[in-house]
């Protein structure tokens, strides 16, 4: 939460829509990055976390400072899954129309992941970029473009 309330006194409506050349050491101390693992992370997976606080924060930000604040919070300590443990990057094989219940998605990488937890969400991409992690309770695959991360089982 200290996170986001620093960007939002900082730099409050200047983020707009695109990722400001803002560096990570601003978003984050040395013991905030120390603490969630950014010292071990590539240069790729760094950047990859700054674009996700500062999504996080635009989305806190448009929906009003303290819910805001709050969904920010909750969603980043869910996703802090994606900087440890393993990690698979690929794109989707073809066109992707969003998450229908049972959506089985062919990935670049010849995977073949199908959808275990219930969502529905219309979303039109070719060959969007996904990241699959384990969430501890199982894994889940986040779509470029789609806010929520879903459910996921690997077929083969």
């Amino acid at each position: 939460m200290f996170l986001i309330l620093i960007l939002f006194v900082h730099f409050g409506v200047v983020f707009a829509q695109q990722y400001p050349e803002l560096p990570l050491d601003e978003i984050l101390s040395k013991e905030e990055q120390n603490a969630i693992g950014v010292p071990k992370l590539s240069a790729a997976e760094k950047e990859k976390l700054r674009i996700l606080v500062i999504e996080k924060y635009l989305l806190g930000f448009e929906q009003g400072e303290e819910e805001g604040i709050k969904k920010a919070t909750e969603y980043f300590s869910r996703e802090q899954n994606i900087l440890s443990g393993d990690v698979i990057e690929s794109q989707i094989d073809g066109d992707f129309e969003g998450w229908e219940g049972e959506t089985i998605v062919k990935l670049m990488n010849g995977q073949i992941w199908q959808q275990t937890e219930y969502y529905y969400h219309y979303h039109y991409a070719f060959m969007p970029e996904v990241i699959i992690y384990d969430s501890g309770s199982g894994y889940k695959m986040k779509v470029n473009g789609v806010d929520k991360a879903v459910g996921v089982t690997l077929l083969r």
